[in-house]
């Protein structure tokens, strides 16, 4: 496959919404996110990530008395992305969760929750 065809090939991926072809989040669970949501027992890994990041972000908005709207502001990004990442309906790129935890001055990807999966080799 030449470059120019892979590149064509993940524009329109990104159309579509992923470049993996996720669902959203929030399809894989039950119940309202972030904090009544519930992974269902076949959820994929990256779920539990961004519900822990979803909760994080929320509960730093209301410590705060912050609106996601002026967090994402304050971190340059989009100013519907921590709404969005709240909701459970989109997974954070890494880009988004440096700009979120620069902003924020404190720690927003969860630390240490791949010790509670086993490893792959399990």
């Amino acid at each position: 496959m030449g470059l120019a065809m892979m590149w064509t090939d993940i524009g329109d991926m990104r159309r579509k919404g992923s470049v993996r072809g996720d669902k959203a989040p929030h399809t894989h669970t039950t119940g309202e996110w972030p904090y009544d949501a519930r992974p269902n027992p076949d959820a994929p890994v990256p779920v539990y990530y961004s519900l822990a990041v979803a909760r994080t972000l929320d509960d730093l908005c209301v410590r705060r008395g912050l609106s996601h709207r002026s967090l994402a502001a304050a971190a340059g990004i989009a100013s519907n992305a921590v709404s969005r990442i709240v909701r459970g309906q989109l997974y954070p790129d890494m880009a988004t969760l440096a700009r979120l935890e620069v902003a924020a001055q404190e720690p927003i990807f969860p630390q240490g929750l791949y010790r509670t999966f086993p490893r792959a080799s399990e």
